[in-house]
């Protein structure tokens, strides 16, 4: 049987920056299968390499060693099925909402239906109203979510979220956390977030792929079988809230091979 074109495996990828002083790993010999349609987050401490993997699989980057396949396809550089939201929102600040997220739409698409599409993602991320607004006339969720449709726009199979919500207020952040649970029930595409907040983990995710720090391989992966919308203060929540922390990272622990 062929593989899901949204099916994402990566085997063994190391990752090494050659600086001055001398090679420095990044990533060693990480290894995960993402089904395809699952929310996956990768959780760790800063620095541990989370986010430079993100690159690798965006293909903004590639692997020292190891390979990422998307379906059959080797990953060998960026492309349209997959979409990626950056820590900050990179929006250009000349053009309008509307005009950055048309700018993520598919070469040759059609001009009403290019308008159709950016009109209806601006009403998925909530912006109905704001097209015309430039980047400087939003606050920081709405310019995020103006990032986060242009990445939707090109239809991604595969949706990758380095922190996305890492620079929003407390309260922002969690609207935007349940606004991406909402965006993926209604497009059922595949996820891969990455962040450092346990409780984010807990609150999005099908799976959590706990990272060891520098340099960076998995150390397990800790499904979440809870219902959603999740209760974060019900006594399951907290319980995998806690294990993830104490057998993580209130104590060290050895690798897996």
């Amino acid at each position: 049987m062929k593989p899901s074109r949204s099916h994402l495996k990566i085997e063994g990828v190391q990752k090494d920056y050659a600086l001055p002083q001398g090679n420095l790993p990044v990533l060693a010999g990480v290894n995960l299968d993402v089904a395809p349609g699952e929310f996956m987050v990768l959780l760790g401490k800063s620095g541990c390499g989370k986010s430079t993997l993100l690159r690798l699989i965006a293909g903004l980057e590639g692997a020292s060693q190891g390979t990422i396949r998307l379906g059959e396809n080797p990953v060998e550089g960026p492309g349209l099925e997959r979409g990626m939201v950056f820590q900050e929102p990179r929006l250009f600040p000349w053009m309008t909402a509307r005009e950055n997220i048309a700018f993520g739409l598919r070469t040759g698409t059609d001009e009403k239906e290019g308008k159709e599409t950016v009109e209806r993602y601006l009403a998925l991320v909530g912006l109905s109203g704001f097209g015309g607004a430039y980047p400087h006339q939003l606050s920081g969720g709405m310019q995020q979510r103006a990032a986060l449709a242009r990445a939707l726009a090109s239809h991604p199979e595969v949706l990758l979220l380095d922190e996305p919500f890492g620079a929003l207020d407390a309260l922002t952040r969690i609207q935007m956390q349940m606004e991406i649970l909402r965006i993926w029930r209604e497009r059922r595409g595949t996820v891969l977030l990455v962040t450092h907040d346990i409780d984010e983990a807990v609150f999005l995710g099908d799976r959590i792929a706990v990272m060891t720090d520098r340099p960076g391989t998995l150390q397990d992966i800790i499904p979440v079988k809870l219902s959603r919308p999740r209760d974060r203060s019900s006594a399951p929540f907290v319980k995998i809230r806690r294990k993830i922390y104490n057998e993580f990272f209130q104590t060290p622990r050895k690798r897996v091979k």
